[in-house]
């Protein structure tokens, strides 16, 4: 199994990533010893988790959070903090423009 993330930064930035061990990640990334981007932007917080059965999946999801704008980002977070964890909602919600969303997580 595989988890595809988002983490908020400390600056309030977003990083999208996929793994195989979320725990194992999230640790790697607040020692430093992660992604770069991160590792200026400590302490990270991981506000988005879902799973998908195999890498090209994850890595084929990750491109698709990676291309969505931030404010429909932080729709997809609330989403899943709200309780909505489907993995294979209709993107078509995510894609189209929101003047709505949040600019910030709160």
């Amino acid at each position: 199994m595989f988890y595809v993330y988002i983490l908020q930064c400390a600056d309030g930035s977003l990083y999208t990533g996929y793994t195989v061990n979320l725990e194992k990640r999230l640790r790697s990334h607040n020692q430093g010893k992660a992604a770069k981007y991160t590792r200026a932007r400590l302490p990270a917080v991981l506000v988005y988790a879902e799973t998908r059965p195999s890498r090209s999946e994850a890595m084929r999801r990750e491109a698709e959070i990676k291309a969505l704008s931030r404010a429909q980002k932080l729709e997809l977070i609330e989403r899943y903090r709200s309780g909505d964890h489907r993995q294979d909602r209709d993107m078509d919600s995510l894609q189209a423009d929101n003047p709505h969303a949040e600019s910030r997580l709160t």
